[in-house]
């Protein structure tokens, strides 16, 4: 399934996105990605496979905490487009097929739910969240959102696509331990599609921040403020304080999750302005 729309992808005015190059040097191609969307994946998915071999409980669960993870890009957006990020024509014409791909991943991740036999991600009782003062800032409303992000200016555009792409680390990591955890040949085909829809979020997040952080000091000075305090992955805050604490200690907690917060880290601290400060703040962060 592809979804296309040529005239959202309109090319910003110089300054607003349109140099961000890909590792082989290459501008990531927006109109592209738009063209080539990837949606439904059901009829892909080896979902009759877990009526002989069903997930395990943790299996289930950590699937659907990403499922609602996957689906909380309304919640993402509200944040991002009250800000200058709202602004930048190759920001939002990337965002709106991203949004487009993460709501058809979380259905994937539903599908793998329904055919172990439990309900959507979001038909599931869920818990209470987890208050930290530390994270009252996230929690901000969209009110107090769009003035701060009126004072900080077109700057906070390289918080947005920083974080973007160190929760995109972060979630790979979670896919990874998941698939090597499961045992299940099809949740495996199933990361497998999954991981490779999100390789191009990475590529574009990635090329971005990168940029931004490049050109811009106070993009460097708000995103190192941001990722000091920022909770991962982005939506956690909204999740159920167990759950929140079932996925640190699954993903980061024995002694290889520790080394994959450390690995996240350590690309933190290799981004334009970052340093082993930052990097280590983020690895904090995941093993809390």
């Amino acid at each position: 399934m592809t979804f296309a729309n040529s005239d959202s992808t309109t090319e910003s005015p110089a300054g607003s996105g349109d140099r961000a190059l890909n590792s082989t040097g290459a501008r990531f191609d927006v109109r592209g990605f738009a063209r080539t969307a990837q949606g439904n994946h059901r009829e892909t998915l080896r979902l009759d496979e877990f009526s002989t071999d069903p997930l395990s409980a943790d299996s289930i669960r950590s699937v659907r905490y990403l499922a609602r993870l996957e689906s909380g890009t309304m919640e993402q957006l509200r944040n991002l487009l009250v800000t200058a990020t709202h602004k930048d024509a190759r920001i939002t014409a990337f965002l709106v097929t991203w949004a487009f791909e993460k709501f058809w991943i979380a259905d994937a991740l539903d599908a793998v739910l329904e055919a172990n036999g439990q309900p959507k991600s979001h038909d599931a009782a869920e818990g209470s969240v987890r208050r930290s003062h530390t994270e009252s800032v996230e929690r901000r409303g969209p009110i107090r959102r769009a003035i701060a992000g009126l004072i900080q200016g077109v700057p906070i555009i390289g918080v947005h696509v920083t974080t973007g792409l160190v929760d995109e680390w972060v979630t790979r990591a979670a896919y990874d331990r998941l698939d090597a955890s499961s045992q299940s040949s099809a949740l495996s085909a199933t990361i497998a599609t999954i991981v490779a829809v999100k390789e191009r979020h990475v590529s574009f997040f990635d090329d971005e921040a990168r940029r931004r952080l490049a050109d811009d000091p106070k993009a460097v000075a708000l995103t190192r403020t941001s990722l000091e305090r920022q909770a991962w992955p982005l939506g956690a805050i909204d999740r159920a304080g167990e759950d929140r604490s079932f996925f640190e200690k699954s993903v980061f907690g024995d002694d290889t999750g520790r080394e994959r917060a450390a690995d996240i880290g350590r690309r933190v601290a290799g981004l334009p302005g970052m340093d082993s400060r930052i990097g280590d703040a983020v690895t904090r962060k995941l093993r809390e």
